[in-house]
């Protein structure tokens, strides 16, 4: 998605943009699936920009690390987008929460997946009650398989996230997080992307979203 760039940034100018846009900076564990996820939404006047994990340094602290490095200005909302999968086991745990609280302390956002982000887009076609016994990333990325008939994280193909199906994963996902327990990380399957996306809807006018989006508005 194309960006303005307001001060100087790590941000390109386009034509059709406005200094006045809102601007969402989102940081992820991953290379492809929620960049291209995100710039697949044209929202007028709401931007998202996706900082990946390009060099393998996927833990939480370096996805963390690499969105405060990124310029921001105060009016600018930063997220991070994190799995838990492998990393909030054993000896991984320690640094995972560290990283949390780094963030808050920071003014950043967390939205997190239990096991992994593919869960997030699973439930833009199936029922959160199919969802609590995937057991990791491969599991959750099969089921998305079979729902979708093809799953490929390094393609995603718009076409199977319409913005219609939008406010069905925020219901369901919504769902899902009310009865998981566990605080800062689920005690079962959950993604909290639904958070991230209300936050989006809040930021723009009623008039200003799609009509299949103003459902996320309160």
């Amino acid at each position: 998605m194309s960006l303005t760039q307001r001060k100087t940034r790590q941000l390109t100018r386009d034509a059709g943009t406005f200094r006045d846009d809102r601007l969402f900076i989102v940081a992820c564990d991953d290379q492809y699936a929620p960049r291209q996820y995100f710039d697949a939404f044209k929202l007028s006047r709401v931007q998202v920009h996706v900082v990946t994990t390009d060099d393998g340094t996927s833990s939480a602290s370096f996805v963390l690390d690499r969105l405060l490095r990124f310029e921001h200005e105060p009016d600018d909302e930063r997220w991070l987008l994190l799995d838990t999968d492998h990393y909030t086991q054993g000896s991984h745990i320690k640094s995972f929460m560290a990283a949390i609280r780094k963030a808050r302390h920071n003014g950043v956002k967390i939205a997190i997946s239990k096991p992994c982000f593919e869960l997030w887009l699973l439930l833009h076609v199936a029922e959160e009650s199919t969802v609590g016994s995937l057991a990791d990333a491969s599991e959750t990325s099969t089921a998305l398989r079979v729902a979708l008939g093809e799953y490929n994280k390094t393609q995603l193909k718009a076409e199977h996230y319409p913005v219609a199906s939008v406010v069905m994963a925020c219901e369901r996902a919504e769902r899902l997080d009310t009865k998981i327990g566990g605080g800062e990380i689920p005690s079962g399957n959950t993604t909290r992307v639904y958070q991230l996306w209300r936050a989006i809807a809040a930021k723009a006018l009623p008039s200003q979203l799609p009509p299949e989006l103003r459902g996320l508005l309160p």
